[in-house]
C-alpha cells in the first residue's frame, strides 16, 4: 500500500511546478482521503489523494468555496490550491486518481477534550457560517441537503439495511442497535417538513475536530471543504457536536462540551430560536448520514464489516442520549444561540 501510495505522489507531483527533491511525510488521513504533507527545500504542501470519489465537478466546487473565502479576507486560515503546469487545480494521475496540492497550514489537530479548542471551534464554526452566508455563486451543490437522506442514499431501506447486516454476521446486540437507528430514522422523516423550512445557505457541512489546525489554544485554520453544499444553517454547528457525545464522557462532560461550544458559537453568530431548538433533531440527521454512509460502503467493500459496526453502535448510542435530554438541550442551544 505505501509502495503504491509513492507512485502516485510520483506521478501527480511531476505535474507541479515544485522541486523534484521532495519528500513524503505520512500524516493522519481521514476515512474518505489520503493525505501526505509534501516538503521541499523552500515549502511545505499537503497533498490530498481522493479515494472516496473520482468527480471532478466535487473537487472544482470545492476549490470555489476555498477561493472564495481567501479572497473575501476570512479572518482563518484555508487550504489554498496549487496551480498545476496546465493552469488547473485538480489533477489527474495515469491511473485516473484525482488529487489537490494546497498550501501547508502550519499548525496541530485540535482536541475535543481541551476546553480552550472546544470553545474556539465553536467561535470558528460561527465565523465560517457568517462568511460563508456572503457566498453567492452559481455553482450548483454536488451534495443534496442532510434532510434529503433519503434521496442522498435511494433504495436504502430499512430492508436493505438489515439484509446488510446480515451478511456481516453481526450480534444479537448490534441488530437490535441498527433497528432502534431505522427507528429514529422514521421518527424524524415525520419532522422533515418543518426543518425544511429553517435558513438555508452555503456550510462546510463535515466540520470537526480533525477538519481544523489550532495553534495553541486558538484555532487558526479550517480544513476539507469536500463536502460543502447547500443545506440548513442550523446543521454547521450540529455536525460538530455530536462528537461530544462519545462513549468515553460522563453525561456532565458531554452537556459541558456541547455548552462551551455553543457559547463560541454563539459569540460569532446567533441563530433563530427554531434554529436552535431544533439543533438535537438535525444531530440525530448527522448521525443517521453516517449510519447509512458506512453501510454503503460496506456494501460496495471498502470497508470491513466491523468499520460499520462501530459506526452503528455510535449512532445509536449518540441518538439515545439525545433523546433522553432533548428538551434539556434545546433549553440550553436556545440559551447560547437564539437571538
Amino acid at each position: 500500500m505505501a509502495a503504491l501510495v509513492e507512485q502516485l505522489l510520483a506521478d501527480i507531483l511531476k505535474q507541479y511546478p515544485i522541486a523534484d527533491n521532495w519528500q513524503a511525510i505520512d500524516r493522519e488521513s481521514g476515512m474518505n482521503n489520503t493525505t501526505r504533507l509534501i516538503e521541499t527545500a523552500a515549502d511545505r504542501y499537503a497533498i490530498r489523494l481522493y479515494d472516496n470519489h473520482q468527480d471532478r465537478e466535487i473537487v472544482r466546487l470545492e476549490h470555489e468555496m476555498l477561493q472564495f473565502l481567501v479572497d473575501s479576507n476570512f479572518s482563518l486560515r484555508v487550504p489554498e490550491p496549487v496551480r498545476n503546469t496546465a493552469g488547473e487545480t485538480v489533477t489527474s494521475a495515469s491511473t485516473g486518481k484525482l488529487a489537490s496540492l494546497f498550501r501547508y497550514i502550519d499548525g496541530n489537530r485540535p482536541s475535543s477534550s481541551k476546553t480552550e479548542h472546544v470553545h474556539s471551534l465553536g467561535h470558528a464554526a460561527g465565523l465560517l457560517s457568517r462568511a460563508l452566508a456572503q457566498c453567492k455563486t452559481t455553482s450548483e451543490p454536488q451534495y443534496k441537503p442532510y434532510y434529503e437522506l433519503m434521496q442522498s442514499y435511494d433504495g436504502w431501506t430499512d430492508e436493505k439495511v438489515r439484509s446488510t447486516a446480515d451478511g456481516c454476521s453481526f450480534d444479537p446486540a448490534v441488530l437490535s442497535a441498527i433497528n432502534r437507528v431505522l427507528a429514529v430514522r422514521e421518527s424524524l422523516e415525520r419532522t422533515l417538513m418543518t426543518l425544511k423550512q429553517l435558513p438555508h445557505q452555503w456550510i462546510h457541512g463535515d466540520l470537526n475536530f480533525s477538519n481544523a489546525v489550532a495553534v495553541g489554544d486558538k484555532i487558526v485554520g479550517i480544513l476539507d471543504f469536500e463536502f460543502c453544499t447547500i443545506d440548513l444553517r442550523a446543521m454547521e454547528p450540529s455536525v460538530v457536536m455530536v462528537d461530544f457525545i462519545d462513549a468515553n464522557r460522563t453525561n456532565e462532560q458531554r452537556l459541558r462540551a456541547v455548552d462551551t461550544f455553543a457559547s463560541g458559537f454563539g459569540e460569532a453568530l446567533r441563530l433563530t430560536r427554531a434554529e436552535a431548538e431544533a439543533i438535537p433533531s438535525l444531530m440525530k440527521l448527522r448521525m443517521l448520514d453516517v449510519f447509512l454512509h458506512f453501510a454503503n460502503r460496506c456494501a460496495d467493500g471498502l470497508d470491513a464489516p466491523e468499520v460499520w459496526k462501530g459506526q452503528i453502535q455510535h449512532a445509536d448510542a449518540v441518538c439515545q442520549w439525545i433523546d433522553a435530554r432533548h428538551d434539556e438541550l434545546a433549553l440550553l442551544l436556545s440559551n447560547r444561540l437564539s437571538e
